[in-house]
């Protein structure tokens, strides 16, 4: 079975809205998550306090556009964006590289970002995501005192040539964008064969 490499940011409203509709379309998702700022930095990409006025209100329209048609809840103002998510993407390596799979509680982070207005820079908050998934507290300490692997996530992802989140990869192919999910569930369709 072909699998999808699902790059993405816990820091992303487009990965927030992609829900788990990929999910549904493939059976094999490895998740990676990575920091932004540093693969923004890398990759040519500008921080969104950073972007022109113009850029600003179109990503605005494009994410209520999107959050209905979804029918996923939005804040657009999110009171923790953006916040470092470090400790989130380290407690997430953590939780797969220890066997979990780690599709539900992604969106459960991105969630907490998009739709809670929980900050999910604060090890409390994973803690009480945690439990809200009946995944053990101790797991964030456990990240806590992990070395950091974000930064080498991070550098796989450049590496990997991705340049925005979400962000999918099937062997080669590389898909950029929420909205690129049927292409993505094609060419696993396409490499299968």
């Amino acid at each position: 079975m072909k699998s999808v490499t699902y790059w993405f940011s816990p820091l992303s409203p487009f990965t927030y809205l992609a829900g788990d509709r990929l999910e549904q379309k493939v059976d094999s998702v490895i998740y990676r998550p990575f920091n932004i700022g540093p693969l923004f930095a890398a990759t040519g990409g500008v921080p969104v306090p950073q972007r022109s006025p113009q850029r600003q209100a179109y990503r605005l329209q494009e994410l209520a556009r999107l959050s209905e048609k979804h029918g996923l809840p939005l804040n657009l103002q999110p009171a923790h964006f953006p916040t470092d998510s470090t400790l989130a993407c380290q407690w997430l390596i953590t939780l797969r590289e220890n066997g979990m799979n780690i599709g539900a509680v992604s969106r459960a982070v991105l969630a907490a970002v998009w739709a809670r207005d929980l900050d999910i820079s604060s090890a409390d908050t994973l803690r009480q995501l945690a439990t809200e998934h009946s995944i053990a507290e101790n797991t964030v300490d456990a990240a806590i005192a992990m070395p950091d692997q974000v930064a080498q996530e991070t550098q796989a992802a450049i590496d990997a040539g991705v340049f925005g989140s979400p962000f999918y990869q099937v062997d080669e192919h590389v898909f950029w964008g929420q909205e690129k999910i049927e292409d993505v569930a094609a060419q696993v369709a396409n490499s299968a064969n």
